[in-house]
């Protein structure tokens, strides 16, 4: 995966979209715990958002060990995809904007203007800072592919082009000479 501290504007696009990701974070033992969630980004790209409950163990596997990784693939386009690793940067609270937040992202995947919390639930935001972003089908792709080629995601049957590239279904690998 491409080191970089930001997503590009297609990544945030992906990510403000109805799309569910995957979260992956390091339980005690060191064997890794995934959930899906609704997921948000900043405008700029500079961190992914999710929202969860405080005592949440992805929350608390957090809160000891910060590593993180998201992936999000396009629930229309498989081949649209974006994979973050990185740190939890902050931990917001609903002090900081956690229960607005949920509330807007109930809006976008629900349709509903209120999220029905429960008694006593405290919501909070997880801040992940990218340290390495890898795209598919976005506009700033960024593939980290081994050939050190790009990755052409515009459908079409097998075949090698005369450039030397390899295309496989939807996939074109070039750069591979």
């Amino acid at each position: 995966m491409p080191r970089t501290d930001r997503l590009s504007d297609g990544a945030v696009k992906l990510l403000k979209e109805k799309q569910i990701a995957i979260i992956s974070t390091l339980m005690p033992d060191g064997s890794i715990q995934s959930t899906p969630v609704w997921v948000d980004a900043e405008e700029d790209g500079s961190h992914v958002l999710i929202n969860t409950v405080a005592t949440h163990l992805k929350a608390n596997n957090l809160a000891r060990d910060p590593r993180v990784s998201v992936a999000v693939v396009d629930s229309q386009n498989s081949w649209r995809t974006v994979m973050v690793r990185g740190v939890i940067e902050e931990t917001l609270g609903p002090d900081r904007g956690s229960t607005d937040h949920i509330h807007k992202m109930a809006q976008k995947y629900m349709g509903r203007d209120q999220y029905p919390l429960r008694e006593g639930e405290q919501r909070v935001i997880l801040r992940i800072k990218p340290t390495h972003v890898m795209e598919r089908g976005t506009e700033g792709e960024r593939t980290g592919n081994r050939w050190g080629g790009t990755v052409d995601v515009s459908g079409g049957l097998a075949q090698i082009r005369g450039n030397g590239a390899l295309r496989l279904g939807m996939l074109t690998l070039t750069g591979l000479t």
